[in-house]
């Protein structure tokens, strides 16, 4: 069996590639999404429920003009995968390169909830909400 390393690199690869129904296989009808703590920005807060987490990644997305995932690093302890990544967003003539942290927490195939830290302060300036 692949390790979930090697999981996580087919779905962020999928999720590049705009497959999202493939991205989001491992993801269990349960699973958690723990957005920032700024429940006024796009991704932000926690939500229940696949379908939940679907919607907020979709209107995360949608936020801006311009949205790239780039993972940079993996790492995997245990069933925890952590992610450190950047996202280059644009919105109206301001674009940025914006880091950013997944950590997801596996139980057997299953991703069960992602944790996301980011730079909410450059997010929301370039988001017109600062």
């Amino acid at each position: 069996m692949a390790g979930h390393v090697d999981e996580m690199r087919k779905r962020y690869e999928e999720f590049s590639q705009g497959d999202l129904e493939s991205a989001l296989q491992n993801w269990a009808d349960d699973v958690v999404w723990q957005g920032s703590n700024s429940t006024e920005l796009p991704g932000g807060g926690e939500h229940r429920g696949k379908e939940e987490a679907i919607k907020v990644l979709q209107e995360t997305v949608g936020a801006w003009d311009e949205f790239n995932l780039t993972p940079d690093e993996f790492f995997e302890d245990g069933d925890t995968v952590v992610v450190l990544a950047h996202n280059d967003v644009k919105k109206g003539d301001q674009s940025a390169q914006v880091p950013v942290v997944h950590i997801w927490r596996w139980e057997g195939d299953e991703i069960k909830r992602l944790q996301i830290l980011t730079d909410t302060l450059q997010a929301a300036q370039l988001l017109g909400m600062a």
